[in-house]
C-alpha cells in the first residue's frame, strides 16, 4: 500500500447512503469488535438497499455513482470532515494538484453554472495563446463531447493530461455572454490546443516595498505543493540581490497543502542542524508507528535578515506548521489574526482493489517544536498560532484583502491589471503594520471610525 503524509484543507460535499459498504473491499483488517458475522450482515444490508433502489426508484440511477456515494458516505460516517474517499476523478485531481505541475492549455478558467468553462486569462507563450484562445472564450465541449451539465472536476480532467505535447480539441463559444454556453450571439469554433507544461505558482506577487527609507521584500505563499520551496528559495534570493533589508512572507488565506515544502521552508530560515521543526503524535496506538519528527538538514540558511509573517483565520495546516516552528524559535515576528487551527494529518491511502480510488484518513496530530498542539480542541480551545501583533480585520476588509491577493497572483499583463483593478492599490493595514515592524517604526493600527 502506498501512503504519504499530506495536509488537506478542503473536503468533498457528499450524499450519504447510511450504514453501507465496509472497506473489506480494500482487504484491510476490520477495526474494533467487528466479526465475520457482523461484516456479512452489514454487506447484506448494503446489497438489499442497493437492489431495492434499483428495483423501485422512480427515476434513472447511475449504478457507478450509487457505489461511489456509498463509499463516500462510509468515510463521512467518521464525523471528521477531513476524512474522505476520493472517487477516480477527485483522486486524480488531488494527485495532480499536489505534484504542482501538469500539462494543459495554460489558461486561467472559471466554472459557469451551466457546466461550461470561461477562460479568464490566456497565459503568454502557452499552448492556448499559440492556438488562438482568447479571454472570455467559453469552453462548451472537449474532444467532441459536450461538458454542459457535467461536474467541473470531470471537465477539467478531460482538458488536462499527464503527457506533454498531446492535443485536445475544444469547442468554443466566442463573442457572447462569457457566463453562458448557449448565447445565440456567440460564434461556434473548434480549436485544437497542444498541451504544454503548466506549473502551479504558489509563490506570487514578489516585489520590493519601501518604508522609512528602507527596502523590504514581499512575497505571498498561496499554498504548499511540490514546487513551493523552490519558488520560495528563488524569490528570497532574487529579492536579496535587490538589496532588501528584511522580508514579509504573506501566508494569509493559505489553507495548506503538502507538509515537506513547509518543512523545507522552515529549514531554510534556521541556522541549526537537526533542529526539531514539527512532530506528530497519534491518539491511536496502531498509528504510532507512523509518527514522525521533521528536523533541519544542515546549519545553512537562505537569509539571516528579519522576517515578518502575515497570517489570518485562513492560514491553516501546513502554513501553521511553518508558522509554529518559526514562532517557537523566535525566527520571525507574526502579524495578523489567530490562524485557523488545523493540526491534524491526513494520510492518503491508495485502494488496492481499485487503484483509481484513494482515501484520506485523519491518522495523527501535529505539534510545534515546543509541544504546542495546533489543532482546535474538542472543548472550545481555539488552537492555531496567535500573532505577536494582533491586527484584526475590520468589517468588509477580509474580502477586500482576499480580492487584492487573488488579483496580484497574475503573472502576465501586470501593468494592465494594475490600471483596471480597483483592488491593486487597496490599503492593507496588516501589511502596513508588518512593514512598520521591519522599519523599526511605532506601529499605528487604524481602527474603524
Amino acid at each position: 500500500m502506498n501512503r504519504y503524509f499530506v495536509i488537506t484543507f478542503g473536503f468533498l460535499p457528499v450524499f450519504v447512503i447510511a450504514g453501507v459498504l465496509l472497506l473489506f473491499f480494500a482487504n484491510k483488517p476490520a477495526a474494533g469488535p467487528s466479526t465475520k458475522e457482523g461484516l456479512d450482515k452489514e454487506f447484506a444490508l448494503y446489497l438489499e438497499v442497493r437492489q431495492k433502489l434499483l428495483d423501485h426508484y422512480d427515476g434513472e440511477i447511475d449504478e457507478q455513482q450509487l457505489a461511489d456515494q456509498a463509499l463516500v458516505g462510509l468515510a463521512e460516517g467518521t464525523g471528521d470532515r477531513y476524512t474522505h474517499l476520493n472517487p477516480p476523478i477527485e483522486a486524480k485531481s488531488q494527485d495532480l494538484d499536489l505534484r504542482g505541475q501538469f500539462f494543459g492549455i495554460d489558461c486561467q478558467i472559471e466554472n459557469n453554472e451551466d457546466g461550461s468553462i470561461r477562460i479568464t486569462t490566456v497565459q503568454a507563450g502557452g499552448g492556448g495563446e499559440k492556438a488562438g484562445l482568447l479571454a472570455d472564450d467559453v469552453i462548451v465541449g472537449v474532444d467532441g463531447v459536450s461538458i454542459l451539465g457535467q461536474p467541473s472536476a470531470a471537465s477539467r480532467q478531460r482538458i488536462i493530461s499527464e503527457r506533454e505535447g498531446t492535443v485536445v480539441k475544444l469547442s468554443i463559444a466566442r463573442g457572447g455572454d462569457p457566463k453562458k454556453a448557449n448565447d445565440p450571439k456567440a460564434q461556434k469554433l473548434d480549436i485544437e490546443v497542444t498541451r504544454s507544461r503548466v506549473v502551479q505558482y504558489s509563490v506570487n506577487d514578489v516585489h520590493v516595498e519601501s518604508r522609512g527609507g528602507k527596502r523590504f521584500g514581499y512575497l505571498a505563499v498561496a499554498e504548499f505543493n511540490a514546487n513551493t520551496f523552490e519558488q520560495f528559495r528563488d524569490a528570497i534570493n532574487d529579492l536579496g540581490k535587490q538589496g532588501v533589508e528584511g522580508y514579509v512572507v504573506d501566508l494569509r488565506f493559505n489553507g495548506g497543502g503538502r507538509v515537506p515544502p513547509a518543512v523545507d521552508m522552515a529549514d531554510s530560515l534556521l541556522r541549526e542542524k537537526d533542529a526539531l521543526i514539527v512532530f506528530t503524535k497519534s491518539n491511536r496506538e496502531s498509528n504510532r508507528k507512523y509518527d514522525h519528527e521533521y528536523r533541519t538538514k544542515d546549519d545553512t540558511a537562505l537569509t539571516d535578515l528579519p522576517v515578518v509573517l502575515l497570517v489570518d483565520g485562513g492560514t491553516a495546516s501546513a502554513s501553521e506548521i511553518f508558522s509554529g516552528a518559526m514562532r517557537d524559535y523566535g525566527r520571525v515576528f507574526i502579524v495578523g489574526e489567530r490562524t485557523f487551527g488545523k493540526g491534524i494529518v491526513q494520510t492518503i491511502f491508495n485502494i488496492d482493489t481499485d487503484p483509481r480510488y484513494s482515501l484520506n484518513i485523519t491518522t495523527t496530530q501535529y505539534f510545534t517544536p515546543l509541544g504546542r498542539k495546533m489543532h482546535k480542541g474538542d472543548h472550545g480551545e481555539p488552537g492555531g498560532i496567535l500573532p505577536d501583533l494582533l491586527v484584526p480585520y475590520k468589517q468588509g476588509e477580509r474580502e477586500q484583502v482576499r480580492a487584492r491577493m487573488l488579483t496580484r497572483q497574475a503573472r502576465y499583463n501586470l501593468a494592465k491589471i494594475a490600471e483596471t483593478s480597483k483592488w491593486w492599490n487597496f490599503e492593507d493595514r496588516q501589511l502596513n503594520a508588518a512593514l512598520d515592524v521591519l522599519a523599526g517604526k511605532p506601529v499605528a493600527v487604524k481602527e474603524d471610525k
